[in-house]
């Protein structure tokens, strides 16, 4: 009877071994994933590039079976916290790293990381920034995947017409802005949203909203937050800080128009823009650098996420795959669209093609980028301090007004939402 009970006790081992996986081996399953568009698109060298990493995975893992699905960036959140609202959806989500998975993780639609690997684990192997992104009342939910932030793109032939080199403080974009505006030309362009202006109040040491205590507190109206704010307003209305073009940029084509066709002397965004300008076809001469610096260096974190739906009949599986797509071995879907991965392990020049080299200097920002805040509801908090830029844009309001109005209405949100 005990050998019997010993051979039951090793096949239930070994059937949970085949069931769930151990460490890359023995994981059996179908899960369906949902991506962009452009990340399921073989005619482009980026969804041909992905598509052949879903492959390799599926046949290092021959008991299982990866259904890529893509969608809109824009609907991509909407449409799997429904789903999964109703028990369904698919077993793994990339998430913009913008506070999406912190809205999912508090209404319960993800699996924390910590069933899988540990806080430790997950902190040695990737970037701060992005991880940090996905964490949600002290628990990570989100695998970091791939992370871009904001720089500072100059149209080099105007600077030269004028006789200015490219601004690297608070000071010099100031006096560049005068500067190029005595002589006709324009300011700068960037997408109609919080995105950029989150850079300032990083550099002079406001983290916006203070998420290090139990409640999330409004700081955009501290001392140092009160100077990021007076300078964003005094390039809006005395420097010819944003172009006219700027009221209507609520897509990044319209950014890369009116940089590419000359209206705008600086463009504030990441390294998707550079293909973004090229494709709209330009005979502007520019270069990319690295956000100016204010108190401190800092800039605004972008990229995206692997995140894991809480109704996932293969959690292991689900979560391999993430590891696995975020990994070294997938490195080369990075390098064929200019992207850095999230891992501490990435190596900047590297890690880049030949011909986005100039993307460098974005890359080498990535130990002082920050996330935006994590808090529920970011959307709404970005919506919010676009709405003050705005004010400011149309003269509806001072800066000490627009100020005093976005600090209450961003604590009666967060309120709100934290029943406070």
């Amino acid at each position: 009877m005990k050998k019997n009970l010993a051979l039951l006790l090793i096949l239930a081992l070994l059937s949970t071994l085949f069931c769930f996986g151990a460490g890359a081996e023995g994981l059996t399953g179908e899960i369906v994933i949902s991506v962009g568009s452009d990340w399921v698109d073989e005619s482009k060298a980026q969804g041909k590039s992905f598509m052949d990493a879903v492959r390799a995975y599926e046949e290092a893992n021959p008991g299982v079976k990866v259904t890529a699905q893509g969608a809109s960036q824009q609907d991509i959140k909407e449409s799997f916290q429904t789903a999964a609202l109703a028990g369904g959806g698919p077993d793994v989500v990339i998430m913009d790293n913008s506070g999406h998975a912190i809205d999912l993780a508090a209404m319960g639609l993800l699996l924390p990381l910590n069933q899988f690997i540990s806080d430790d684990e997950l902190e040695a192997t990737y970037q701060p920034g992005p991880l940090n992104s996905g964490k949600f009342e002290g628990v990570y939910y989100s695998v970091p995947w791939y992370l871009d932030c904001c720089g500072l793109y100059c149209n080099t032939d105007y600077l030269e017409a004028c006789g200015l080199s490219i601004p690297e403080t608070w000071e010099d974009l100031d006096n560049c802005l005068k500067v190029l505006k005595e002589n006709g030309y324009g300011g700068i362009i960037t997408y109609k949203s919080a995105y950029a202006f989150y850079s300032f109040f990083y550099q002079n040491e406001c983290p916006v909203i203070d998420t290090s205590g139990e409640m999330p507190e409004v700081v955009i109206d501290n001392e140092a937050g009160t100077e990021a704010w007076n300078f964003i307003c005094k390039l809006i209305t005395e420097d010819n800080g944003l172009v006219e073009s700027f009221k209507e940029a609520t897509s990044w084509d319209k950014v890369y128009e009116s940089f590419a066709n000359g209206e705008a002397t600086f463009l504030l965004g990441g390294d998707w823009c550079k293909s973004g300008i090229n494709d709209v076809g330009t005979s502007v001469n520019y270069a990319i650098t690295d956000m100016v610096m204010g108190k401190t260096r800092a800039t605004v974190l972008g990229g995206w996420t692997w995140n894991i739906n809480v109704n996932t009949k293969y959690p292991e599986l689900a979560y391999d795959f993430c590891r696995y797509m975020s990994s070294p071995e997938t490195y080369d879907i990075l390098k064929a669209t200019g992207k850095h991965s999230a891992q501490t392990s990435w190596d900047v020049p590297s890690g880049l093609s030949e011909e986005n080299q100039d993307l460098v200097v974005l890359g080498e920002q990535f130990p002082y980028t920050m996330a935006r805040p994590s808090i529920i509801n970011e959307k709404t908090i970005d919506e919010i301090i676009t709405n003050a830029i705005l004010t400011v844009v149309y003269g509806q309001a001072n800066a000490e007004d627009s100020l005093a109005a976005m600090a209450a209405e961003l604590r009666a949100n967060i309120a709100a939402n934290y029943d406070i």
